[in-house]
């Protein structure tokens, strides 16, 4: 008893080498947050669409174009003179109703995106955060499982040389360890790539500092959740968002086929005065409208094959977490084998198991433990991915 306390005491000390800071908690994590590279792409459209809209402000498909022309005038036998004109073009827009529904689309879609991306950089913290949570406590178990196979192999070794044990246990035990040290290290490898992960979305330490346990689990109410989860906020966010895209390509297409413009030109030659008002169109090139009509209803048709597939993935997702909800039952605490183990090293010891038979029980010991630790792992999991589903 006293040594198994002892031996945790060690593992606690070697895990936590370096890490002096208080744990973290999710909490704290999550005020840590930078936003994501999704977040700032989605910035960066927005930026575009209302650029696109500020294009056609008041009538205008772009800004008016201005030009200014002067010149001397040399006749033979009269005065020299200046001649001076200038010219302004206003492109005209002539679909304000286009123009219309893509801002109240941006306005619509705006918040619902937002609110989509804010809840989407939540839970991949909170998943970063369970994954790195577990392998530091899959290290703990790993370095407890690697020095109770090192203690008994002491012990085996000592009862070989005393003719109690024939050697080919030892080898046994020598190739447990062996496996031992492997998993430690891909323990190991494990938690300095979750960490890496947490890292890349969060202000963390770059070595790891231990983290806080994710306490209970969140109570979800179960009534009526399925239709709930069909209600989440992430479906209003995508409907919003094939809505905005669509005006946005109707919008380009009508700019891109806009041809009419307002010009007017004052100018003065010798001692008179000449002001012009007239509109002018351009002409269109050969196959340029219908090319124009063809890549609107093209690229219209990929959005809406997007959004069925969007629609159709979230559909799924929502359909497996209701049925691993169903199916879910309470999680239990880890439990602590460390007494068990002991009473098999002592039974060891004096030699009334043999090693291969203490091994086995203490691989099952272990993979109970290390079960336990991926039940809560995963019945947090659920748990968050429920809470950034319901409305």
């Amino acid at each position: 008893m006293k040594r198994s306390a002892a031996l945790w005491a060690l593992v606690s000390l070697i895990t936590t080498q370096g890490m002096a800071q208080a744990p973290l908690s999710y909490a704290d994590i999550l005020a840590r947050v930078r936003p994501t590279t999704e977040q700032w792409r989605m910035d960066s459209r927005f930026a575009e669409l209302r650029a696109q809209l500020q294009e056609t402000r008041g009538a205008l498909r772009e800004g008016p174009t201005f030009s200014l022309e002067a010149g001397p005038r040399r006749s033979p036998g009269l005065p020299d003179y200046t001649d001076m004109s200038s010219e302004v073009e206003f492109p005209l827009f002539l679909a304000p109703r286009l123009r219309s529904e893509m801002a109240q689309s941006l306005g619509q879609a705006h918040p619902l995106m937002l609110e989509s991306a804010r809840r989407e950089a939540a839970l991949r913290v909170k998943t970063s955060y369970l994954e790195a949570w577990l392998a530091q406590r899959v290290l703990v178990l790993r370095e407890v499982d690697l020095a109770t196979v090192e203690r008994w192999l002491k012990v085996t070794r000592t009862r070989a040389q005393e003719g109690k044990e024939p050697d080919y246990q030892v080898a046994l035990v020598e190739g447990e360890q062996m496996k031992a040290q492997q998993d430690l290290d891909e323990a190991r490898t494990r938690l300095a790539q979750a960490w890496g992960s947490l890292v890349a979305l969060a202000d963390v330490p770059p070595t790891p500092v231990p983290l806080a346990e994710p306490g209970p689990v969140q109570p979800v109410p179960e009534e009526g959740i399925l239709e709930r989860l069909r209600q989440n906020p992430l479906r209003k966010a995508i409907e919003a968002q094939v809505a905005l895209e669509e005006r946005s390509l109707h919008l380009k297409e009508s700019q891109a086929s806009a041809r009419w413009s307002v010009r007017a030109s004052y100018g003065t030659e010798a001692d008179e005065h000449v002001a012009r008002l007239g509109m002018a169109a351009r002409l269109p090139r050969p196959g340029e409208g219908k090319a124009l009509r063809q890549s609107t209803e093209t690229q219209l048709r990929v959005l809406q094959g997007e959004y069925r597939q969007a629609l159709a993935e979230l559909d799924a997702r929502i359909l497996g977490i209701w049925y691993r909800f169903q199916r879910s039952s309470e999680v239990t605490p880890v439990p602590d084998f460390s007494l068990a183990l002991e009473a098999v090293g002592i039974r060891l010891e004096e030699g009334r198991d043999q090693p291969s038979e203490a091994f086995t029980i203490r691989r099952q010991l272990l993979e109970a433990q290390m079960a336990a630790l991926h039940r809560i792992q995963a019945r947090h999991l659920m748990t968050a991915e429920i809470q950034f589903l319901l409305p």
